[in-house]
């Protein structure tokens, strides 16, 4: 049986991240590719965004398509065979290392099928942030994936001491991208249960609610400032033009330079 170490698969590979014990890939098949039993290093989750194939583990086939998501085990035997061509996979693995140091199980997502169901649009998250491809999405990846592997939060509780501060945290360093885990030293709380509380009380991933502080700075900068936007979108830690143009379009509707002419207007 055939083992494949951590990043590989049996189609053409292209890495999206790789960090902190989650490396996530994408995977295309153009051709038939080996059909024979083989495994993988470290737990992963396939979501399928294109074509399909059938699948037999343990003397159990199935026939799997588009938009349908796969659990696999570290080690766990299964082969593929009858792939579609072209087709297409999102991969997220997870490191024994990773789970060990969040004290999770990746079993928990057969004990938790509340959060198994939501899997699919956490997955999709996780490949809109690897697209993104800034300094935020190594925040935001782990704090995206941790919950899925705790039980689900059955209503709001009375907002703990910690959101407050964390709120003053992410706005007083508005121009930094501050790790999940430097944010748990900080607030001295641990980084799952910041992942599984965030969303609950901000309406949005970490993520999401880092680039939405640096667009309202943003948005300050064109309304009170000469400055090009150029400068404005280095000065809020955007890497590109291209880059801050697609997010502000995203958090406000606008483009920079339709919203700087309305405020000039």
């Amino acid at each position: 049986m055939q083992q494949l170490e951590e990043g590989r698969f049996l189609g053409v590979v292209r890495e999206l991240f790789r960090q902190e014990g989650i490396i996530v890939s994408e995977a295309a098949y153009y051709e038939q590719a080996y059909q024979g039993w083989h495994c993988h290093e470290h737990h992963h989750i396939s979501l399928l965004i294109k074509g399909g194939n059938r699948e037999q583990r343990s003397g159990a086939e199935q026939e799997v398509g588009a938009g349908q998501l796969l659990f696999y085990n570290s080690g766990e035997r299964h082969k593929n065979s009858h792939t579609q061509h072209p087709s297409k996979n999102i991969n997220v693995e997870i490191t024994a290392d990773f789970l060990s140091k969040y004290e999770l199980q990746f079993s928990a997502s057969e004990r938790y099928p509340e959060q198994r169901a939501n899997m699919k649009n956490v997955l999709l998250k996780i490949y809109r942030e690897c697209i993104y491809g800034d300094a935020i999405a190594a925040a935001t990846i782990p704090s995206l994936l941790l919950p899925c592997f705790e039980p689900p939060l059955a209503n709001k509780r009375s907002m703990p001491p910690w959101i407050l501060q964390l709120k003053t945290l992410l706005l007083d360093r508005w121009d930094e991208t501050p790790a999940l885990e430097e944010l748990s030293l900080i607030l001295g709380v641990h980084p799952v249960t910041i992942s599984r509380y965030f969303p609950l009380y901000f309406n949005c991933s970490l993520g999401e609610y880092m680039r939405k502080i640096k667009i309202e700075k943003a948005i300050q900068m064109i309304q009170t400032r000469q400055m090009p936007l150029t400068a404005i979108a280095h000065a809020c830690g955007f890497f590109d033009q291209s880059h801050f143009t697609r997010t502000f379009k995203q958090v406000t509707g606008f483009l920079p330079k339709q919203f700087q002419q309305l405020s000039a207007g």
